[in-house]
C-alpha cells in the first residue's frame, strides 16, 4: 500500500516536472492563467490517483502522458496562430496612456481603483498622478512608466467612482464636509462626474473626472 503511494508520488513529481519543462523557462510572474490550468489539472489527476486503489500506476502514467502530449500540441498550435494565442492567453491592455485612465480596459479587466493603486505601489509609483503609461501584461503584472522617478509622495484615495471613502477619511482624521468643501473650491460640485480623487498633504488634490478619461481602447502587439 505505502509502496504504491510512494510510486504514484514519484511518477506524479516527474509528470509535474515534465509540464514545467514544456512550459519553458518562465518565471512565476510570467506564467499565464492558461499555463496555471495545466498544472492545476495535473495536480488534480495526481491527487485523485494517490489514495484510490482502483487507479494503478499504469492508469496514472497513461493520464500524465496523455495530458503532457495535449499540452505540447496545444502550445505548438497556439504559438503558430496569433489569433488563437490572443484568445487563449490574452494580450496586454493599456490602463493608462499619456496620464489618462482607460476606463473601458480597467472595467473589462475587473480592476478596482484601490487595486490599481496597490499594483502601482509595487512598481514604486505612489501616486496615480505620477503614472504616465501603465500596461497590464498577460500574466497579470503591470509595466509602469512614471513621469518622475523621484516622486515618492504617498497619497490617499478619497473618492472612487463617485463614492467618498469615508473609512479612509476617518482613519486620517478627515471628514466628509471638509472633502466636499475642498472639492467645491477646486471647481468640482458633482461627485457623480468624478471617477478618482487622491490627496496628500505635500501636493494637495489630484482629481480625475469621467471627461478626463480615454474613450478608446489601446492594444499592444506582443
Amino acid at each position: 500500500m505505502f509502496a504504491l503511494i510512494a510510486l504514484k508520488l514519484l511518477f506524479g513529481f516527474l509528470g509535474l516536472l515534465l509540464v514545467v519543462r514544456l512550459l519553458g523557462k518562465k518565471s512565476m510572474s510570467e506564467i499565464t492563467p492558461f499555463d496555471l490550468i495545466y498544472t492545476l489539472v495535473l495536480g488534480g489527476i495526481l491527487e485523485e490517483s494517490i489514495y484510490d486503489d482502483a487507479v494503478n500506476t499504469g492508469h496514472l502514467l497513461f493520464a500524465i502522458g496523455l495530458w503532457a502530449v495535449m499540452i505540447y500540441l496545444i502550445e505548438q498550435f497556439v504559438q503558430k496562430n496569433d489569433k488563437v494565442n490572443k484568445w487563449v492567453k490574452g494580450e496586454p491592455a493599456v490602463l493608462i496612456r499619456n496620464s489618462k485612465l482607460n476606463v473601458k480596459e480597467i472595467t473589462k479587466n475587473h480592476i478596482e481603483m484601490e487595486q490599481l493603486r496597490a499594483m502601482l505601489r509595487q512598481e514604486q509609483c505612489f501616486s496615480l498622478e505620477n503614472a504616465k503609461h501603465v500596461i497590464l501584461e498577460t500574466a497579470g503584472q503591470i509595466s509602469v512608466i512614471a513621469k518622475s522617478e523621484e516622486d515618492k509622495t504617498m497619497t490617499l484615495l478619497l473618492v472612487d467612482e463617485g463614492k467618498i471613502k469615508n473609512k479612509v477619511l476617518q482613519t486620517n482624521n478627515l471628514d466628509d464636509s471638509w472633502l466636499r468643501k475642498k472639492l467645491q473650491e477646486e471647481g468640482y460640485t458633482n461627485l457623480k462626474e468624478i471617477i478618482y480623487v487622491e490627496w496628500s498633504q505635500e501636493k494637495g488634490f489630484y482629481v480625475i473626472t469621467y471627461a478626463d478619461t480615454e474613450s478608446v481602447s489601446y492594444k499592444i502587439d506582443g
